[in-house]
């Protein structure tokens, strides 16, 4: 007679601590996501800046510790390339956890079938 190498309650154990791995990669997106998106905020806060600026002003850009003059076209270039790097970053980074959540949904169910069929092992 052959002997099961895993039960149904190891593979529940197994199944927990893979869904807990999941849960800490899925919060490290989040807070990865919230990085870019306080970045996108302070980009944008910097181009509203540019907007406003007078014709002929000077725009000093931080350089270590020396302040360094920069041609107002050249910064306003590099503040909305920016922009547009954050903006796909973003995207990658929600379709990422989309994907994550979908993956962790599905687990769950795996989950709850498999603590089902334990509980009623369990019961007989």
């Amino acid at each position: 007679m052959p002997i099961e190498k895993e039960g149904p309650k190891e593979r529940l154990d197994k199944g927990l601590e893979q869904f807990k791995g999941m849960q800490e990669g899925l919060q490290k997106a989040y807070e990865s996501r919230m990085g870019l998106i306080s970045q996108q905020q302070e980009t944008d806060m910097v181009k509203d800046e540019f907007d406003t600026l007078e014709d002929g002003a000077i725009v000093y850009k931080l350089v270590g510790p020396v302040m360094v003059k920069q041609n107002p076209d050249d910064a306003k270039d590099n503040v909305n390339k920016r922009l547009e790097y954050i903006k796909g970053e973003l995207e990658r980074a929600n379709k990422m956890i989309a994907g994550e959540e979908q993956e962790l949904e599905a687990k769950q169910k795996e989950l709850i079938k498999l603590q089902q069929v334990v509980q009623a092992a369990e019961e007989a």
